[in-house]
């Protein structure tokens, strides 16, 4: 067993080391891909867009939404983070609000790297359901046309003069039968539910397993995606920085913060399998990719956080009581 674990760990470092080294270098074209967590939304909802970048040293400069304006205006991008490395791969996440309910195909977006090369990522889907509402309106009042002021107002002097002095005996009477003045109760805003980073996680892993986006081809994608989930989980629960951490800095984080054997060995196993296919380009056999993701289902699911320590057993042997002899005694 020691000999095993010495040797994965022996393979970690020079796999960890090759990613850090090494693929820069092989992977010399710059690549873009995008990716919308999550896809499926309502109008009014907002979905959050993560721009991937590999095979360049520098971060990129930004990314043209001209492609999109008919859907996504500059007004609907209502928040963009900075340009993130982690390892080989530069990330930014945009957050989009959608208003209109459609099938959205989504072209690919060009993102201008610092040489001034424009590279295009892929094409997306955007589904945009309408928002449930309770009930509709059916009846419309009748719109009445405008009334045309008369020429001379002083035709109706009368008129308004009577109706002055209605508002002022009504204001009296008011006045004289007035209550006390309540105060207006303050206006409580509504707490914005916080949904849990492992029901959140769930959910992203199913929408994955829906896809099965090792099936059509989009092997990279699909691990890049597997990637951002479980590393925004970690981030999200433990408040550890796994976005711009790589698996070898991960596993060192984990094992400082104690984190659980259970959870935190797997873990580091399956982000491993996820490297090899996003960087070094061998997948996992074709019966492990839904295996990998019903194993990080179960990582996600409410577990404890820190390994337990076992309390110390006292080398005290107890006190025998002395036998009674049947009378009362004193306490």
């Amino acid at each position: 067993m020691g000999s095993t674990a010495s040797k994965m760990t022996l393979f970690s470092v020079i796999f960890n080391l090759l990613i850090c080294l090494g693929v820069p270098r092989l992977n010399a074209q710059p690549k873009a891909w995008a990716s919308l967590q999550p896809d499926r939304i309502e109008t009014g909802d907002t979905t959050a867009l993560l721009i991937f970048v590999t095979g360049v040293n520098t971060a990129p400069r930004d990314v043209d939404f001209k492609a999109w304006a008919g859907v996504f205006p500059p007004g609907n991008v209502i928040r963009k983070s900075e340009w993130r490395r982690s390892g080989a791969q530069w990330t930014r996440r945009y957050t989009l609000i959608a208003f209109d309910s459609a099938q959205l195909a989504l072209p690919p977006l060009p993102v201008l790297i610092a040489t001034g090369k424009l590279v295009n990522t892929n094409a997306l889907t955007l589904k945009v359901f309408p928002t449930r509402a309770g009930s509709s309106l059916t009846d419309m009042a009748p719109i009445r046309d405008i009334r045309r002021q008369p020429r001379s107002w002083l035709d109706y002097w009368a008129w308004m003069a009577g109706g002055a002095l209605v508002c002022v005996l009504l204001g009296y009477f008011l006045w004289r039968n007035r209550r006390p003045v309540q105060r207006p109760l303050p206006v409580v805003a509504p707490e914005i539910p916080v949904v849990p980073p492992n029901e959140r996680a769930l959910e992203q892993l199913s929408q994955l397993q829906q896809k099965q986006g090792w099936k059509k081809g989009q092997l990279q994608a699909h691990y890049t995606t597997f990637s951002v989930i479980l590393r925004e989980y970690v981030e999200a629960r433990f408040h550890i920085p796994a976005l711009e951490s790589t698996t070898i800095e991960l596993e060192k984080i984990g094992l400082k913060q104690g984190l659980s054997p259970d959870f935190h060995r797997p873990l580091i196993q399956i982000l491993q399998k996820i490297d090899l296919a996003k960087y070094a380009h061998i997948p996992p056999a074709d019966t492990e990719h839904e295996s990998l993701l019903l194993q990080a289902r179960d990582l996600v699911l409410p577990r404890p956080l820190f390994t337990e320590k076992k309390p110390q057993s006292s080398t005290e042997t107890p006190q025998k009581r002395p036998p009674t002899s049947g009378k009362y005694e004193p306490l």
